[in-house]
């Protein structure tokens, strides 16, 4: 079988037209954007088309906020000269009527204490928010392996650390959001006519946005990222005594509202009368921030959960559980809406513990977002009885250098949901190469830095690995179920 999954990806591999088609030809996808469910509904047909059952858009609940979209924008500097400045709207940023123009204001403002110290000041300014991005050494290579020295350290763990849990993942949340919306109505009451923020890379602009997926974000300022090189270009100027004038526009498109929120799920059914009624399950996010177009955040994931089932139907596997891949809504925004309400609705809800009949047919959720780097083996999440089981279906591929497994708990994605309710779920340990120096929620997040044989490699290990969980004889080993947790 192990044959068979790696002669049909090295022969038919679809990985990077899909992985490519989901970035750079459906472009950015917001969650709740037209763009998202343009591609949701490419997905869904495409799932179709490799011949798995049940392809479908499964609602996971309701959103909040606003359906958004940036349809044209432009930042200019036009004094002491002109000057296009690189920088990008954050998501769910209200307009600008017109066009602002003036001499930005060099500002750090991390409170309502900040604003009001101003005054007026900021009444009707271009505030640039100077608060220093982290520094990295410029001699440290952009791009990185593991060496055999680190993975050998991560094997050898014994204290698998935080986050414990998906409480101890998503500690904060509540509040960061609370506090985000806070400042913005504050810069807005003071009458700031836009703000511009530095991008904490030094080699592209990262955005993320305003929370606009669980809250209305109407009454904020409209907000733009720029490039530290014309960030610092700007702030230098200011602070020589140089008069700089800014020039923003920004024209978006956004419906107010609740809206149904859509995962994307298919499956490759189970072939054992007993068993099939049991599920394995991969998956990854599918939404993305917009100034990319989300290719290694999370198209190369999705393009890896989609090509290892495509891999599986084309050789005509027949797994005795069914294989279900899931694309996730709603990951970016740091609460896992589309995973989180999909596990409420079919497995159980984490706050009351109260589980639902499927809860005790899944075997396990193997979760990949971790960008574009080949697959060196898997996280345990502290279950060191899964060990043995994924060293002999791991010990294959150690000729593709993915045979490591870590005590290690990883968080941050779409498997913590699962884990909170005591299902077992992994990450896949990958690669970092550039995925936090360069491309993470940046412009430079497009299909150029992808690496096609990174992502047919790990099609292949996530494809066995699925085959092999489907046909274990028994689930994989649970621990001990979470206690109730409530917000």
């Amino acid at each position: 079988m192990n044959a068979r999954i790696r002669r049909e990806e090295s022969t038919h591999s679809r990985v990077m037209a899909i992985a490519t088609t989901l970035s750079d030809v459906y472009g950015a996808r917001l969650a709740g954007s037209p763009q998202y469910l343009a591609a949701a509904r490419w997905a869904r047909a495409t799932l179709d088309t490799f011949g798995l059952d049940s392809a479908r858009l499964e609602p996971w609940g309701r959103r909040r906020g606003l359906s958004w979209e940036a349809t044209r924008w432009s930042v200019e500097m036009t004094a002491p000269r002109y000057q296009r400045l690189v920088a990008y709207p954050k998501a769910w940023s209200p307009p600008i009527d017109s066009v602002v123009r003036g001499t930005p204001v060099l500002l750090s403002i991390r409170s309502d204490s900040d604003i009001a110290r101003h005054g007026a000041e900021l009444a009707g300014a271009i505030v640039m928010m100077d608060d220093p991005a982290p520094d990295p050494s410029r001699f440290e290579p952009l791009a990185h392996r593991f060496t055999a020295a680190e993975l050998d350290s991560l094997s050898h763990l014994t204290d698998p650390g935080h986050p414990v849990d998906y409480w101890d993942d998503a500690e904060g949340y509540a509040e960061r959001v609370a506090k985000r919306n806070q400042l913005a109505i504050a810069l807005r009451a003071a009458g700031v006519a836009a703000v511009v923020e530095r991008s904490r890379l030094p080699n592209a602009v990262q955005v993320a946005g305003y929370q606009a997926y669980d809250s209305d974000v109407s009454h904020a300022v409209p907000a733009f990222v720029m490039s530290q090189g014309d960030f610092d270009q700007v702030a230098h100027l200011i602070e020589h005594g140089v008069r700089a004038t800014l020039e923003l526009s920004l024209r978006t498109h956004a419906t107010p509202g609740d809206s149904i929120g859509y995962n994307i799920l298919a499956e490759l059914p189970g072939s054992d009368s007993v068993l099939r009624n049991q599920v394995v399950m991969v998956g990854g996010h599918f939404d993305s921030w917009t100034a990319g177009t989300g290719a290694t955040d999370n198209a190369a994931g999705v393009a890896v959960a989609m090509e290892a089932v495509r891999i599986l139907k084309a050789i005509g596997a027949s797994p005795r559980r069914t294989i279900r891949v899931a694309l996730w809504d709603g990951e970016e925004q740091e609460d896992y809406f589309g995973s989180m309400g999909y596990v409420k609705k079919h497995f159980g809800d984490p706050e009351t513990m109260h589980l639902l009949p499927e809860h005790s047919r899944i075997s396990a959720y193997f979760n990949i977002d971790n960008g574009t780097g080949r697959i060196r083996g898997i996280y345990l999440q502290n279950d060191s009885a899964v060990r043995p089981i994924f060293a002999a279906w791991l010990a294959p591929f150690a000729d593709l250098g993915a045979n490591t497994l870590t005590i290690a708990n990883t968080g941050s994605t779409d498997h913590m949901p699962f884990t909170a309710v005591g299902i077992p779920a992994f990450e896949f340990i990958q690669d970092p190469l550039d995925y936090e120096t360069l491309t993470h929620h940046s412009n430079a997040d497009v299909a150029s830095n992808l690496v096609p044989g990174d992502l047919e490699q790990a099609a292949i290990v996530v494809a066995s690995v699925l085959y092999h969980a489907a046909n274990r004889d028994a689930l994989l080993p649970r621990g001990v179920l979470p206690l109730p947790h409530r917000r």
